[in-house]
C-alpha cells in the first residue's frame, strides 16, 4: 500500500493529472467543432449535392487528435497531444482505415 502512496505523492503523478484536466476540455471543444464539421458537411451535401473536401479533411483529423487525447487519458500513450506535438492529420477523404497500406 506504501507504494500506491509513493505514486499519488509523486510531482509526476499530479502534473499529469493537471494535463488530463486541460485535455478534458480540449477534447470537448474538438467534440463540439466536430458536430459542427458533421451538421455543415450535411447541409453543404444537401445543398450542392456534393462533399466538401476541407471540412472532410478536418473531420479526418479532429478525430484522430480526439483519439489521440482518449488514448493520453487512458494511459496508452505517454506523449502529450497537441499543442505539445504537431496537429495530427487525417487519412485521405476516401481511405478506409481497415485495410492495409504500402507505407514502410
Amino acid at each position: 500500500m506504501s507504494e500506491k502512496k509513493q505514486g499519488i505523492a509523486t510531482e509526476v503523478f499530479w502534473l499529469r493529472i493537471i494535463f488530463m484536466l486541460f485535455f478534458v476540455v480540449a477534447y470537448q471543444i474538438a467534440e463540439l467543432l466536430l458536430g459542427l464539421s458533421v451538421l455543415l458537411q450535411v447541409v453543404f451535401i444537401a445543398v450542392t449535392g456534393d462533399k466538401n473536401l476541407f471540412l472532410q479533411q478536418t473531420g479526418a483529423s479532429l478525430s484522430r487528435y480526439a483519439y489521440q487525447v482518449y488514448r493520453y487519458l487512458t494511459y496508452n500513450r505517454e506523449e502529450k497531444p497537441f499543442p505539445f506535438t504537431a496537429w495530427p492529420e487525417g487519412e485521405s477523404p476516401d481511405a478506409d482505415p481497415y485495410q492495409p497500406t504500402d507505407q514502410d
